[in-house]
C-alpha cells in the first residue's frame, strides 16, 4: 500500500518553487514553457492552481520532474555542471544514424565517464556537410549510456552507404544510442564559435569532432536561445506530428505517462505493434524522374495502427495522381500483433535489410525503398519471423 505524501505548511510552494528554479530557471520561464498566460505580477497568485489544473497535482507535478536515471533535457542544462556535450557531424539525420559514434573504445570510454545517462550533444555542421551547414550548430540529440556496435542503431541503408564509402566505413563504429533528437530550426542556427566561444576557442576542430568537449553554463543556456523541431531517432517509437517552437518550451518536462503530453510533439505509444509494407500508387517513373524498371516505392515500418500510418503519410501529399496504399500488413494477412516496440523493431530492420539488396532492390533514403514485388514478399515474410522470434 501506498503511502500519501504529507506535506509541511508552506510545502507545496517550497516544491513548486524548487521545480520552477532548478528545471526552468524561474517562474517567468515556466510559465512561458507550459503556456500559461499570466505575467509579471499576475504569476505569483496563479502558480499553484495552474500547476494543479495541468498536472492534477503537486505530487504529480513533482513526479513529472523527479530525476530519475535520465535527466530531462532542462535538468542536462542546468545541472552544475551541465550534462551538455558538443560535437561536429558530416550532417544531421538521427532518422537514419540513432547514435553518437567513436572511432575506437577509449574514446567512448572518456564520454561516458565524463558523462551521465540523459546527455544532451549538441551538434554542428562539419567535413561532408551541406553548405547550409558548415559551422553552424544544427541539431540536439539525448543519449543514453547503452553501449553497441554503430550498425545495432543505424538504419541498415545507412550502414551499407557507410560501409561503400572507404572514408567512412572504419570510423564511428563504437556507439552510444540516442534516445531523442531535435532539429536546430535554419533561422535560428548559431555559428558554432559563437554558440559555444569557450569549447571552441583553441580551434581543435579535429578533437572536437573525434571525442566530444563539455560545454560550459553559460553555452549549454545557448541552447535555449534555439527553435528547436522534434525528429524521429532510429529505433525509437516514430513521432506522428510534431512543430517547432522554442527550446524552452520544446525541451519541457512533459507529464508523466508513455505518451508525451508536450502540445509541440505526439509520439505513438508503447504496446502491440504490427508490420506493414506501404506501397507509392502512380507513374514511378514520373515520381522518381528516371526508370524504375518496373520496380514499387515502398515503406517498411511499424505501428500500432497501419491504416492510421498509411492515412498520415496520404495527408501530407498534395491533391495528385499519387498515393500511398497497404501491400502488406499484420491486421490484412491475419496476424496478432507484437506484444511490444522491441519485436517490431526487430522485424522492421530485418525488412529494411532485405529491401537495401541491389540489384533486386535499394535505399531511397530512411524507411523507403525500391524494389520488385519478389524482394518485398521475402522482407515481409523474414521481417514477421524476426519479429515473432525476437528475445529480449
Amino acid at each position: 500500500m501506498k503511502h500519501r505524501v504529507r506535506y509541511s505548511q508552506g510545502g507545496d510552494a517550497q516544491a513548486i518553487r524548487r521545480i520552477a528554479d532548478d528545471y526552468y530557471g524561474g517562474y517567468k520561464n515556466m510559465f512561458e514553457a507550459h503556456g500559461w498566460p499570466e505575467r509579471s505580477t499576475k504569476i505569483m497568485p496563479a502558480v499553484q492552481s495552474r500547476v494543479v489544473q495541468t498536472y492534477g497535482s503537486v505530487r504529480a507535478f513533482e513526479q513529472a520532474h523527479e530525476r530519475g536515471e535520465t535527466m530531462f533535457p532542462m535538468q542536462a542544462i542546468r545541472s552544475a555542471p551541465p550534462n551538455v556535450w558538443l560535437t561536429s557531424f558530416y550532417g544531421f539525420r538521427p532518422e537514419e544514424w540513432g547514435l553518437l559514434g567513436f572511432t575506437d573504445e577509449g574514446r567512448r570510454r572518456s564520454f561516458i565517464e565524463g558523462s551521465k545517462p540523459g546527455v544532451l550533444v549538441v551538434v554542428y555542421g562539419a567535413g561532408q556537410a551541406s553548405k547550409e551547414d558548415l559551422g553552424k550548430v544544427i541539431g540536439i540529440q539525448q543519449c543514453s549510456h547503452q553501449l553497441g556496435k554503430s550498425r545495432q542503431f543505424m538504419a541498415p541503408s545507412a550502414w551499407a552507404a557507410k560501409e561503400r564509402d572507404p572514408e567512412r566505413a572504419a570510423k564511428w563504429n563504437y556507439a552510444v544510442k540516442a534516445t531523442r533528437a531535435w532539429r536546430v530550426t535554419p533561422e535560428s542556427r548559431m555559428d558554432v564559435r559563437e554558440f559555444a566561444p569557450d569549447a571552441t576557442s583553441t580551434g581543435a576542430w579535429q578533437h572536437i569532432g573525434s571525442r566530444g568537449v563539455t560545454l560550459t553554463r553559460k553555452e549549454a543556456l545557448n541552447i535555449l536561445k534555439l527553435d528547436l523541431q522534434e525528429v524521429d531517432v532510429f529505433g525509437e517509437n516514430p513521432i506522428i506530428g510534431s512543430a517547432p517552437g522554442s527550446a524552452k518550451e520544446i525541451l519541457a518536462p512533459s507529464k508523466a505517462g508513455p505518451v508525451s503530453q508536450n502540445a509541440f510533439v505526439t509520439r505513438e505509444s508503447e504496446g502491440p505493434k504490427h508490420l506493414y509494407v506501404l506501397r507509392l500508387q502512380g507513374d514511378t517513373d514520373a515520381f522518381l524522374g528516371k526508370p524504375a524498371d518496373g520496380k514499387m516505392i515502398v515503406k517498411a515500418g511499424f505501428s500500432r495502427s497501419p491504416r492510421t500510418r498509411c492515412d498520415d503519410h496520404n495527408r501530407t501529399l498534395p491533391e495528385c495522381a499519387f498515393h500511398w496504399e497497404i501491400l502488406y500488413s499484420g491486421p490484412a494477412s491475419g496476424y496478432d500483433p507484437y506484444p511490444s516496440s522491441d519485436h517490431a523493431k526487430a522485424g522492421e530492420r530485418a525488412m529494411q535489410t532485405i529491401l537495401c539488396r541491389l540489384p533486386s532492390g535499394g535505399s531511397l533514403g530512411r524507411e523507403f525503398f525500391l524494389a520488385d514485388s519478389d524482394l518485398i514478399l521475402e522482407a515481409w515474410q523474414k521481417g514477421n519471423l524476426a519479429a515473432k522470434e525476437y528475445k529480449k
